[in-house]
Formats: C-alpha cells, sequence, structure tokens
C-alpha cells in the first residue's frame, strides 16, 4: 500500500501536480499514523487481556481461600453455640454433672481451636493490582481489603495453655489442673481415662462447691457473655465471607474452588503424622465439583481427610454427629470413627459432606 502511494507522489511531483501531490502525501502520512495507533491499541489490549488473566488467576485463589474461612466461621460458630449452652447448663444445673466429668466440662468452654486460624486471603490479596479504567474490579478489591481487617487473627496457639483464655487462666489460677493430654496421639485430645488420682477426690468435691459460689457464678456468667460476642463477631465475618464470594462470582463467574492432592490419615491406617502417617490419596473423580474417592482396608480406629498432607486444610466429623459413616465434612472436625472394614469413600468439597459406605 505504501509503495502505491510513493508512484503516485512521484508521478504527480514529475507532473508538476503540487496539490494533488500534497494531498496524496498527507494520506500516506495518515495511514502511517492509523498503522501504528492500530498497533498500539492492539498491544494495549493484549497487554490489559494479559493482566485481566493473571487478575482473575489471583482471585481465584482468594475466592478459595474465603471459601475456606466461610467454613472455618461456620463451624466456629457452632462451637460458641455449644460452649454457650453448656455454660447455661452448668449454671443452671452443676449437680446434674457426675464430679469426675467437672474439670473437663469446665475447660471445654474454654477451648478454642480458632486461636491459631489464620487466613489464605491475606497472602493472595496484595498482588491483587488496581485499574483506573475498570470500577468494578477496584470496588471489588475494596471490599476485599475491608474484609481482612475484620478476620485478622492474634495468631495464638492452639496447644499453648499460657496464651489461653479467661476461663482457663482462671481455673489454673484455682489450682485445677489442665487435663491429661494423650501422649501418643493429640488428635484424640484428652484422655477419658486419665492416670489415677489425676484429680483428687477432695479436690472434685470442693470444685462442685466452688461452682455454687458467686466467685464461680461470675465468673461463668462473664464468660458466657463473652462467648456470646465472640459468637457475634464469628456471624459478622460469616456475613462478609459470603458477600466476598458472591462478589467474586459476579466479577468471574467461571471461578472455582479448587483442591488438590487430597487423602485420609489416621489410626485405620499407619496413625496420625505425630508416629510418622502419611495420608493416603484419593482420586478426584469429578473435578469441576472437587469430588475425591476411593476404596480402602481400614482397620478400627480413626481417620481425617486433608490436602497437601498438611493440617491447614483437613475435615473431620461434626461434634454433634453419631452417624460417623456419612455427615457434613468440618474444617478441623472431629476424628472419623470407623469399625474394620474394606470402605467406599466419596468426599465432596463443593458440599462439604463425606460417606463411608462398607463393601463387606
Amino acid at each position: 500500500m505504501l509503495n502505491f502511494f510513493r508512484r503516485i507522489r512521484k508521478q504527480l511531483a514529475h507532473n508538476n501536480q503540487f496539490q494533488r501531490y500534497f494531498r496524496y502525501a498527507f494520506g500516506e502520512v495518515a495511514l502511517i499514523m492509523i498503522g501504528i495507533f492500530m498497533a498500539l491499541q492492539l498491544q494495549n489490549w493484549n497487554e490489559r487481556r494479559k493482566q485481566e488473566i493473571e487478575f482473575n488467576v489471583i482471585l481465584e485463589q482468594v475466592y478459595n481461600a474465603v471459601f475456606y474461612d466461610v467454613d472455618k466461621f461456620k463451624s466456629q460458630i457452632g462451637n460458641m453455640e455449644y460452649q454457650i449452652e453448656g455454660l447455661d447448663f452448668i449454671l443452671s444445673q452443676p449437680d446434674s454433672i457426675p464430679k469426675e466429668k467437672l474439670p473437663y466440662a469446665l475447660y471445654n468452654m474454654g477451648f478454642d481451636n480458632f486461636k491459631s486460624y489464620q487466613s489464605d486471603v491475606f497472602f493472595y490479596a496484595d498482588d491483587l493490582e488496581s485499574d483506573y479504567k475498570n470500577m468494578e474490579r477496584n470496588e471489588l478489591i475494596k471490599q476485599i481489603s475491608g474484609y481482612l481487617n475484620i478476620v485478622r487473627s492474634d495468631g495464638s496457639s492452639t496447644y499453648d495453655i499460657s496464651n489461653s483464655d479467661m476461663m482457663t487462666d482462671f481455673l489454673i489460677a484455682e489450682d485445677l489442673a489442665y487435663p491429661e493430654m494423650n501422649r501418643e496421639d493429640l488428635n484424640i485430645g484428652w484422655v477419658e481415662n486419665p492416670t489415677p488420682n489425676y484429680y483428687s477426690e477432695s479436690r472434685l468435691d470442693q470444685l462442685r462447691k466452688d461452682l455454687k459460689t458467686e466467685k464461680y457464678q461470675a465468673i461463668l456468667k462473664t464468660y458466657r457473655s463473652q462467648k456470646i460476642v465472640y459468637r457475634r463477631g464469628a456471624q459478622a465475618k460469616l456475613n462478609y465471607g459470603i458477600s466476598i464470594l458472591e462478589l467474586i462470582k459476579a466479577y468471574n463467574p467461571d471461578v472455582r474452588v479448587i483442591y488438590a492432592n487430597v487423602g485420609l490419615i489416621g489410626t485405620s491406617l499407619d496413625g496420625y503424622d505425630d508416629v510418622g502417617g502419611r495420608s493416603t490419596p484419593m482420586r478426584q473423580t469429578d473435578i469441576r465439583n472437587s469430588i475425591w474417592e476411593t476404596e480402602l482396608y481400614l482397620k478400627k480406629g480413626t481417620v481425617k481427610f486433608r490436602c497437601n498432607d498438611s493440617w491447614l486444610r483437613n475435615w473431620g466429623s461434626d461434634y454433634g454427629n453419631e452417624n460417623n459413616l456419612s455427615g457434613d465434612a468440618i474444617p478441623d472436625g472431629n476424628n472419623i470413627d470407623l469399625e474394620e472394614g474394606t470402605y467406599h469413600i466419596t468426599l465432596d468439597l463443593s458440599n462439604y459432606t463425606y460417606e463411608f459406605t462398607k463393601l463387606d
């Protein structure tokens, strides 16, 4: 095209037709400018498309982190409600609890396995880049930043009694020893049948009397009020998390939950990792819906599900579920009790349910 214009220009100059010459020269310059403009536009379009792809990749990681947060908050709310009901029972019917169970009932009110939880959103949110031309994206980043401000964790350790809460501090100050832990498997938690005389009869009798004093009644009532505040806080986080999920889904309808390297671990296999056990892999049979399955021979014992041989992502049974063979897969839930046998196992990480079907 440019050669065509050059030939016409030379011919016009040779024939002294300068007016037409300048007209064609201007057209040649305009064509070049249009070409440059279109090339720049194409380059900008490719760059913006690349940035959008990168943004959506990071956004999917944020979506997965918030998705897990939401389940954690649901579990935390359930745990808080359980503790509030337990405090009500201790306050109203202390004599209904066997005295040997009283230390466990009290310490259980202070147990919180959410203190050490840190949302993975913090690892990805800083990589979300705003775009002054994309107001929808900028508003989404703003909402995610607001979400981060309410989910910050204090980072205290689950098993660090010295960093425990008001109830635990009070009971230790009252010379009531923390319940004996299972030395072989911390996943079991407290020993159901502790060492003989771990709590003396006289100490248990005194504890029953103490529960009726104004001192103990005051701490239990105060602690109950504190739990109600915590529960409301967890509900606020849950509501905000659900809102963020909906905003991300509206921005990118193709976003999905992704889990990798899901497996089973527990005493029904080779034990937990405190004795060298490793996760036994499951196979992903439905990528879109994140469904994992396997068939295994399992010994009498317990198992849990987890990702990447890490406890950062793990699921167990609901605290009130009496039928361990199926139910909701709860983040950081209870160990799943199993009898010996061969099972077909299904874990649905879209709906967060599991099922053990005995084959023999």
